[in-house]
């Protein structure tokens, strides 16, 4: 199926009209997504503007990614360690509940 003869869904709220790419007319849901959608797909046919544009709203989506992804890392630290601390509480036995905390097994084979 080639990208000219694909639908494409766009979920857009009911008062605003989608944004639509005047290259291969596929709707976006957003400004922003139009501006990333030709700039990735129709490059060639962008003039310096809409090239700048496009480096712009590229980079304020990578900068919100990073962000996002730094805040996820911080999440599932806090939940590893938070399991951990319950963990350590819940178990009566308290070598392996060390081990648990330093995250060492028994050693093998050493004398």
């Amino acid at each position: 199926m080639s990208s000219e003869t694909a639908t494409h869904e766009t979920r857009v709220p009911p008062d605003e009209s989608p944004a639509e790419c005047p290259y291969c007319q596929r709707p976006l849901e957003s400004a922003e997504l139009l501006t990333l959608h030709k700039g990735l797909d129709h490059w060639e046919r962008l003039d310096d503007d809409e090239r700048e544009r496009f480096r712009e709203t590229y980079a304020a989506e990578s900068e919100s990614l990073r962000s996002f992804r730094l805040k996820l890392l911080g999440l599932l630290v806090v939940l590893y360690f938070a399991f951990l601390f319950v963990y350590s509480y819940v178990t009566t036995d308290p070598i392996s509940a060390g081990m648990v905390a330093t995250a060492r097994g028994p050693i093998v084979g050493a004398l």
